[in-house]
């Protein structure tokens, strides 16, 4: 997992689709955040869902969509062949790449057509699957192959002005040119990029593998897509790895073969697919977590009185002592029983609550009165840097206590021989975020990836639900998290909440 955290912001206005609102704020969030178009498709192939970037692309606006068969977006001569398609999608659904190479076309509301790819998956949603296509306009990519076939000057243009990060490199991979969106995106100026090896642009662990598929490329140079269904990734200036799509071209200049590679982040894909993921395991061990701990909760508070009332007639009964550190170590136990059984029942119970406004500074407040002094005794000195005044957020003060003071618990024992905790309120750009950080040992990168699943836990006495209730918790409140950790350098969790409407 990258460790740079995924940055995301929510998208207000969608009151058309609150049906399917309800499956993920998060997934909500990122879809209409996207930069590719993104349509979601039932079972009978009606339009259920698309975003802002998917009107934009097609010159719909989204109410003229949904309800509609997605072969609107066809070509007339292809939609025929396009049922086809999708019906053998169905029977085998998997992630897969359509259209590179292939001349594949969109077809916008004034009948105009554009070249595009598309990347397929699909998801559960309460109503059944929906099968879900990202959509990229690759007319610049067009543009951009041509023009370098044609005129360097006109090909410089192309490229700067394209969408997606451009790399040119030689049969030795060395880079030739690349674009500005390259610049952006790996954070490095072109003139730093520029004769340096492709490898570069790579994790090092990867790159000794890469000059193998670059030689085995040049072989037999075609266009062709990478990365799709693959962990590919690539390399910031900074060190963070980055998950991404490459588009392979060439181009036969007078120096030689050329590789074109259009590169695309997909980082906020792969986040909404986490999001999708995580909500649909959420809502499923939710109803597991509901029964399993109501059949327990009745026995285990039987075993606990019964426990407690031989433990008071211990001494008028004269029990030997080692049966009253038995009955006292039975109690402990049952205890531990019932507090794991109270804590599925709050991850259980989950879901949307009556909201009111209220101060986020006001929620750590509280928190910090109640267990602020425990801590210090602890060695864990906790800051707070609040700012004020602070515009409200919609949301359910005890929910939201509970998520601050798991975060705060949590970086509290994650530093038994004391440290810093602080606390950070802040307004920016109509959102109000709150900013837990520590400075303790950190998270291992092989465990970054699960600490929001339900009972994963690396403590020993853990029941490892404390952060799935916080997640759950989160996005009833339309808010979004953010882990940014690494080991020795502590760990910040940046919670994101929409400003209350006035």
């Amino acid at each position: 997992m990258p460790r740079r955290a995924d940055r995301v912001s929510y998208h207000r206005g969608v009151a058309e689709h609150e049906d399917l609102h309800e499956t993920s704020s998060t997934f909500w969030a990122l879809l209409e955040s996207a930069s590719q178009g993104i349509v979601a498709v039932d079972e009978a192939g009606k339009i259920r869902l698309v975003n802002a970037r998917l009107e934009a692309m097609f010159g719909y606006s989204r109410a003229e969509l949904l309800g509609q068969p997605v072969e609107v977006l066809v070509p007339a001569e292809a939609r025929t062949a396009h049922v086809a398609h999708r019906a053998r999608y169905a029977a085998d659904p998997r992630e897969r790449h359509m259209g590179a190479g292939l001349g594949l076309a969109g077809q916008r509301k004034d009948g105009s057509r554009f070249p595009i790819e598309i990347h397929l998956s699909h998801t559960r949603a309460p109503e059944g699957v929906l099968y879900v296509a990202f959509v990229d306009d690759i007319t610049e990519r067009t543009r951009a192959e041509e023009a370098l076939r044609r005129s360097e000057a006109q090909a410089r243009a192309v490229l700067e002005a394209a969408g997606q990060g451009i790399v040119i490199s030689d049969e030795r991979g060395t880079i030739l040119s690349v674009n500005r969106q390259t610049e952006v995106m790996f954070g490095t100026p072109r003139e730093q990029l520029v004769g340096q090896s492709i490898e570069r642009l790579l994790p090092d662990r990867l790159r000794d593998r890469h000059v193998e598929h670059r030689a085995t490329y040049f072989r037999d140079p075609h266009v062709r897509p990478m990365g799709r269904g693959l962990e590919l990734l690539a390399r910031r200036a900074d060190g963070t790895d980055f998950p991404v799509e490459i588009s392979l071209s060439y181009v036969q200049s007078d120096e030689g073969l050329r590789a074109l590679a259009f590169v695309t982040d997909i980082t906020r894909r792969r986040a909404m697919e986490r999001a999708s993921r995580q909500t649909e395991r959420l809502t499923s061990l939710g109803q597991l977590s509901a029964g399993l701990a109501h059949e327990v909760n009745n026995p285990i508070g039987v075993m606990t009185t019964r426990i407690e009332l031989m433990l008071m007639d211990a001494d008028a009964n004269k029990l030997p002592a080692e049966v009253v550190d038995d009955l006292k170590v039975l109690h402990r136990h049952a205890q531990r029983v019932a507090s794991i059984t109270n804590s599925l029942l709050a991850f259980a119970r989950q879901g949307p609550q009556h909201h009111t406004v209220l101060d986020l500074n006001e929620v750590v407040t509280a928190v910090l009165v109640l267990v602020g002094r425990q801590y210090e005794r602890q060695g864990v000195r906790v800051h707070q840097e609040l700012s004020s005044p602070i515009p409200p957020v919609l949301g359910q003060a005890n929910a939201l206590q509970q998520v601050v003071l798991n975060l705060v618990t949590n970086a509290a024992q994650a530093m038994p021989t004391g440290g810093d905790i602080t606390i950070t309120t802040a307004h920016e750009a109509g959102r109000i975020r709150l900013v837990v950080a520590d400075t303790g040992p950190g998270i291992p990168p092989e465990h970054l990836s699960h600490i929001f699943e339900p009972f994963f836990t690396t403590k020993p006495a853990g029941t490892g639900l404390g952060l799935s209730v916080t997640y759950g918790i989160l996005n009833d409140h339309n808010a979004t998290v953010e882990v940014d950790s690494r080991p020795g350098a502590g760990t910040r969790f940046v919670l994101t909440f929409p400003v209350a409407a006035p």
